[in-house]
């Protein structure tokens, strides 16, 4: 079941005594899991009512002797496991023949929550073991997947909205575009994505977050001095191309950052090279989403050069991209001076 169910067991009061969550999107685990404490438990008596076991270390006779013991106070007491090893490896049968008999006939004063960490749950391509798939069926079981679309849109502006601030329908999609956290195979998570809305609206001084400031606060640095330096140069702007190059890199000196202009360098490489690779891809006939997969890059990070490869044609793309081999390498080899390497890349755009 997913998290979706989730929500809807809740409030029909129907989780039971004996629940089973893991999956890819960890936030959604740990949630759950401190949604189901909180209905049971206040912070005042939480240390009497509510025992958190480490999976790694506990036995199955501990687990089911805590189980089965009466908590001081009157009501239902709630033990978590998280991580239980039996349930990520292969374990005598002893061990997982006692958890089976409890959970085949749960105490109904306690409600034990085994919990598996994204770490530790299997991806979309993996199975439960043999002994995590038969908890499952004796257990109310969710297995927390990455959000819709719709979902992901509703969790961003559940946030937003609760920080007293609204966002347009454009600039949401940008920004859910921009995380790349749709895209197959993303690192990027809810736990990444309310760190971003955080930053998002403590930034804001404004009722509306607007493109710009998503810009800023969710595009790192470094991809957004590739982004401004290329649109300059497709403007024909070569003045602030160069100006902002000098910026940079003054900057990167001031903070005393070893090689800035070696790792700008390389990243214009990288993104000339991302570029040349996208109209290669585009001419057998593939999709953005499927270019982002195959390239193994963030989509939105495709997009733009994508777009920009498109405007600037191939033919010049192959030959900035050999400028910049040569920059790169009399850089490195101290035969080209750093204060001048990448401007001369630009003047000779």
């Amino acid at each position: 079941m997913s998290f979706k169910e989730f929500n809807n067991d809740l409030k029909n009061g129907i989780l039971g005594n004996a629940i089973f969550m893991y999956g890819e999107e960890g936030f959604l685990t740990d949630w759950a899991l401190k949604t189901v404490i909180d209905r049971i438990s206040t912070p005042e008596d939480r240390k009497y009512v509510v025992t958190d076991f480490d999976g790694e270390r506990v036995t199955a006779q501990e687990i089911v002797e805590t189980a089965n013991t009466m908590t001081m106070f009157a009501g239902t007491r709630v033990l978590t496991v998280k991580n239980y090893s039996p349930l990520i490896k292969k374990s005598v049968v002893s061990e997982t023949a006692t958890i089976l008999e409890y959970l085949s006939c749960p105490n109904p004063a306690t409600i034990i929550v085994f919990s598996l960490d994204r770490g530790h749950s299997p991806g979309k391509r993996d199975k439960l073991n043999a002994f995590a798939t038969k908890v499952a069926t004796a257990c109310r079981t969710y297995n927390f997947e990455r959000l819709s679309t719709a979902e992901l849109k509703s969790f961003v502006n559940k946030r937003i909205r609760a920080a007293g601030k609204l966002i347009g329908a454009r600039d949401m999609d940008y920004l859910v575009d921009i995380t790349g956290y749709l895209n197959n195979d993303s690192e990027y998570d809810l736990y990444r994505m309310e760190s971003d809305l955080t930053k998002l609206v403590n930034a804001s001084d404004e009722d509306t977050i607007s493109r710009q400031l998503i810009e800023e606060i969710m595009i790192g640095d470094k991809d957004r001095f590739v982004f401004n330096f290329i649109d300059y140069l497709l403007d024909g702007k070569k003045n602030m191309a160069m100006q902002l190059l000098v910026n940079t890199v003054a900057a990167g000196d001031n903070s005393r950052s070893r090689g800035n202009v070696f790792s700008l360098a390389s990243m214009l490489v990288g993104q000339f090279e991302l570029m040349y690779d996208s109209l290669e891809l585009d001419e057998e006939g593939m999709s953005i989403k499927a270019m982002a997969k195959r390239l193994g890059v963030n989509e939105y990070r495709l997009k733009k050069a994508y777009s920009a490869a498109i405007e600037i044609g191939k033919a010049k793309i192959k030959n900035s991209l050999l400028a910049l081999y040569d920059t790169d390498r009399l850089l490195k080899s101290g035969e080209l001076d750093k204060t001048t390497s990448l401007e001369l890349f630009v003047f000779n755009w």
